[in-house]
């Protein structure tokens, strides 16, 4: 016996039962879903671009603007504060940079102050003072009533600022940032009639500590500048015969550069952060007394000290 005839509806309906079945409307699908995975992910990487090359104020600024009421329910207002005017976003360094530098000199900072500690022994205690802000790493040595760094009147040093500049050289070595030496004394002058002055000593007395790191191991070329300011700049201008106005400083420059200190919201700042321009002071002198710039001085002395 023959079998039946498939009706045309039968048939219609076996035609979707086979392998096209896959194919029709869902064989695309995962297209639509992959491109619209790329999208998100561009525009993900473009806001971190973005909020990586802006300065705090743009931050700021940005900051603000969405956290106005009903920025979003009420179709958005317009972006205020200072957001324009400053170098294009490609020109901005980024801000991942500048902390990390910033982390990498506070551990230098630590290091240096811990081997001076060691080197200087009783002799350079809190002579030392380390700081870091904008420009870059300051160390910073200081004359002491007991504890000079220098001969008086000349620029042979003494023995235990010499083991002092041995121990920041050590720990200048590891890393690649220009250095600034700067040299510094005290008002006192010397006799008339003399052909030098505190600008000749102080140039003298920074270019014989440039010669001292120089010989345990940085590089000459490592110097971005040695210049000596003689009296022109006094730590104590109030007392301009104390010590402390006698002094080196060897700045470790940055090498990415930083924001000023005042672009910085100081009141947006979140707890426990400490931004960017605001000085960062290391441990060891935490505990340092300020007796040392107060403590009395000799009369003034045609010495040239």
């Amino acid at each position: 016996m023959s079998k039946p005839e498939k009706s045309n509806h039968q048939r219609q309906r076996g035609g979707h039962e086979g392998g096209a079945h896959g194919g029709g409307h869902h064989g695309g699908a995962w297209k639509v879903a992959y491109a619209d995975f790329t999208t998100a992910m561009m525009a993900f990487f473009m806001l971190m671009w973005i909020l990586a090359a802006s300065s705090p104020t743009q931050k700021h600024a940005i900051a603000r603007y969405f956290r106005s009421e009903g920025v979003l329910r009420e179709g958005g207002s317009a972006m205020s504060g200072q957001f324009e005017g400053g170098p294009g976003l490609m020109q901005m360094p980024p801000q991942n940079s500048v902390l990390a530098e910033s982390k990498a000199l506070e551990q230098l900072a630590e290091d240096v102050g811990e081997s001076l500690d060691v080197a200087g022994g009783e002799g350079l205690g809190d002579q030392v003072n380390l700081t870091l802000g904008d420009e870059g790493l300051v160390i910073e040595i200081t004359d002491d009533p007991h504890d000079e760094l220098f001969a008086v009147g000349g620029d042979e040093m003494n023995p235990a600022f010499e083991k002092a500049l041995d121990a920041v050289a050590a720990h200048l070595k590891t890393v690649a940032n220009p250095v600034r030496l700067e040299g510094y004394t005290d008002a006192r002058q010397y006799p008339a009639g003399v052909d030098y002055s505190n600008w000749e000593l102080s140039v003298d007395r920074a270019n014989a500590a440039r010669r001292r790191l120089e010989s345990h191991g940085l590089a000459r070329e490592r110097f971005e500048s040695v210049v000596g300011y003689g009296d022109g700049r006094l730590a104590l201008p109030e007392a301009p015969l104390a010590p402390a106005n006698r002094r080196i400083t060897i700045t470790v420059l940055r090498q990415t550069p930083v924001a000023a200190a005042s672009e910085t919201p100081r009141e947006e700042s979140p707890t426990g952060f400490r931004p960017i321009g605001d000085p960062f002071v290391s441990r060891r002198n935490a505990q340092v007394s300020t007796e040392s710039a107060a403590r009395p001085f000799s009369a003034p002395r045609n010495d040239g000290r």
